[in-house]
């Protein structure tokens, strides 16, 4: 398609609000509808009318081979009108198509077409008032696509707010819930009910005199004393039971050793063993790691262990006497 065609079909699109070949295409199909209803019709009237008065020649139904020969000629007759409506829809089509196409190419070129003389000179209502002129400031491309960029991003910020002030609406209406008495309340050791967070509003006499600042913050204080002793009164089993359980979780009974100590004692037992098997070190009874000199009393050795030393002591002395005379 040239560059005038183009920018014909593209101020006329512009000027109908609709493409022009989208009027030719509504003519076509309603032309098509028409004519499928048309052989729709004669097919019809064609199938419910006698075969007879048709020009087939049916025999009368005296007998049974009559009645077969009739029955044969009525399913001859209604494959031929089939036959010949579907010849008649093919054959109008063919038509349409042809007479149409011509049609749309002399629309095209004679009605829904813009005059040369005139092309350059047309100016739709829309555009009235407007400068077309080169500025530097003048809208391109790449300005409209940088603007269309922005747009998006202030968009997804816009919805990234709208959620998060939806959440804070839900945390700020959950926090009120709380404060106005509106949550689930709990059971204080007198078998009274409070809210959790009813002592931000529970003031006593407090009347927020800014002239009198000491009896202001004393009365202040002495009207979270309840909601304070309410809190150490919970409090003070669980301190209990820390204090009996010197701070540790899973204490049983007093004679019965906690699993963190049981876990430490493990971890000391095995860290000595180590030590001392794969190391090579000497540890003493806390621990400590001796240097090989005497640091406490040994093990004690039995008879026959120091008569064994004696006698390598002897043999080693160079007398070369036998250990066993020396001792008789």
């Amino acid at each position: 398609m040239s560059s005038s065609a183009t920018s014909d079909v593209t101020l006329l699109t512009e000027h109908f609000t609709y493409r022009p070949t989208a009027l030719i295409d509504d003519i076509v199909n309603s032309i098509n509808v028409l004519a499928f209803k048309a052989t729709e019709a004669v097919e019809k009237g064609l199938l419910g009318a006698n075969p007879s008065d048709l020009g087939f020649k049916i025999p009368p139904p005296t007998t049974p081979e009559a009645q077969e020969a009739g029955r044969a000629i009525a399913e001859a007759a209604k494959h031929e009108i089939e036959n010949g409506v579907h010849q008649l829809e093919t054959l109008l089509e063919t038509k349409i198509d042809r007479n149409f196409d011509r049609l749309e190419i002399f629309a095209l070129r004679n009605i829904l077409s813009v005059p040369p003389e005139v092309r350059d000179w047309v100016r739709l209502s829309h555009y009235e008032g407007l400068t077309f002129t080169q500025d530097k400031d003048a809208p391109n491309s790449e300005s409209v696509t940088l603007l269309r960029k922005k747009l998006r991003e202030t968009q997804k910020l816009h919805a990234l707010l709208r959620a998060e002030k939806a959440r804070n609406e839900a945390t700020i209406n959950a926090l009120k819930a709380l404060v106005l008495n509106q949550a689930t309340k709990k059971e204080d050791v007198d078998g009274e009910t409070y809210p959790a967070f009813a002592f931000l509003q529970n003031k006593g006499e407090l009347m927020g005199d800014g002239k009198q600042p000491v009896t202001t913050t004393a009365e202040f204080t002495l009207s979270q004393v309840p909601s304070l002793k309410s809190l150490l009164d919970n409090l003070e089993p669980r301190l209990e039971q820390l204090a009996n359980g010197n701070g540790e979780e899973g204490l049983v009974g007093e004679d019965q050793k906690s699993w963190r100590r049981e876990r430490l004692e493990f971890i000391e037992k095995e860290t000595r063993r180590h030590m001392e098997n794969v190391r090579g070190l000497e540890l003493g009874e806390m621990g400590e790691v001796r240097d090989g000199e005497w640091q406490g009393e040994g093990r004690k050795l039995g008879k026959g262990e120091v008569e064994d030393l004696e006698r390598v002591v002897s043999m080693v002395g160079g007398d070369g006497g036998d250990p066993m005379e020396q001792d008789s």
